[in-house]
């Protein structure tokens, strides 16, 4: 099953979007699978304004860093707005009252636009993943046709996704897996995210139709690097075994990650992990295979060492704690 699929069938159980990004699902791809399962199951009223064009896409930016970010308001109402404010709120600030705020006192007619540029600086000292950002304005309707619309109001808008990453490298990693390792492999596409790397889960891709050996042959060619995690699941599984061999018979680079407790034979050089190793004793040597393995290839951008740590810190921490 897919994540979007899986995420879609949480929400018709009742689950809330928060509730999904509480149990580790990334917020923009539950963001995303709920805006459209809400406006497929009940009408939706037309928005009074909207946010658009916003730039850069996506919104994203290391700690520290600042950022230019531009975007359009636009007038959607069939009456006028006044404008006194336009702003944004970012879920790293300490209060929910607190936003960056242009000044605007203008007056924009239905479907007018204006335009904005803000200069967003992302705090040093928190942790690289997705933040909610929430568009706001303070605005008067006029003609006032009922007592609200004689002061001034706060509104906003639903929330988007500011990402707190690295940029993003090129590199495509096709994720080999079973599918009882599924939590693993999640947690690792999101590690892989924070730096930069594309994971390619075949599942999450949805192609009707297509024969699965051809869908997953397609996703290997497309890859830059084959991550095969064998454990004593994906030992059993097929589709795995059928995933290696092609990978390595059209010359991918390979890197598996093995469960120590697993005995296969292999020529590949493997990186070993089991419950309760010391995740410093790991970390070397997975910098050095993907730093190795993805180096000379034309087009991407030089990971750096850090991409070592993130990649496998998942998998020392995940399985230290079972």
């Amino acid at each position: 099953m897919g994540i979007q699929n899986e995420i879609e069938n949480y929400l018709q159980q009742g689950y809330t979007p928060q509730q999904l990004i509480d149990m580790g699902h990334k917020k923009s791809t539950v963001y995303k699978v709920y805006s459209a399962l809400k406006s497929y199951v009940m009408p939706t009223t037309k928005p009074e304004w909207v946010i658009e064009n916003i730039m850069p896409s996506p919104l994203r930016c290391l700690p520290g860093q600042t950022l230019s970010m531009r975007f359009s308001f636009r007038n959607t109402s069939d009456r006028d707005l006044y404008l006194y404010k336009v702003g944004a709120h970012f879920e790293w600030m300490k209060t929910p009252y607190e936003w960056f705020a242009q000044e605007v006192k203008d007056l924009v007619r239905p479907n007018q636009r204006r335009y904005f540029t803000f200069l967003v600086t992302v705090p040093r000292d928190i942790p690289l993943g997705e933040y909610d950002i929430l568009f706001g304005i303070e605005a008067q309707s006029l003609p006032p046709t009922n007592q609200l619309d004689q002061v001034r109001q706060t509104l906003w808008s639903g929330p988007l996704i500011f990402d707190v990453k690295h940029p993003v490298t090129g590199i495509k990693v096709f994720i080999s897996h079973s599918t009882e390792d599924i939590q693993i492999v999640r947690e690792l596409e999101k590690r892989l995210d924070n730096y930069g790397v594309q994971a390619i889960i075949a599942e999450d891709i949805p192609e009707p139709g297509t024969v699965l050996e051809e869908k997953f042959k397609a996703k290997i060619r497309e890859s830059n690097l084959f991550l095969a995690l064998l454990t004593e699941s994906s030992a059993r599984s097929k589709w795995v075994i059928m995933e290696t061999e092609y990978a390595r018979s059209i010359h991918k680079p390979v890197v598996p990650l093995k469960e120590r407790s697993l005995r296969v034979e292999s020529p590949i050089e493997w990186i070993e992990f089991s419950r309760g190793d010391n995740a410093d004793a790991i970390f070397p040597r997975v910098m050095d295979a993907i730093r190795f393995n993805t180096r000379n290839q034309p087009g991407l951008s030089p990971i750096g060492v850090v991409l070592g740590i993130g990649v496998l810190a998942f998998i020392a921490a995940l399985l230290s704690s079972d």
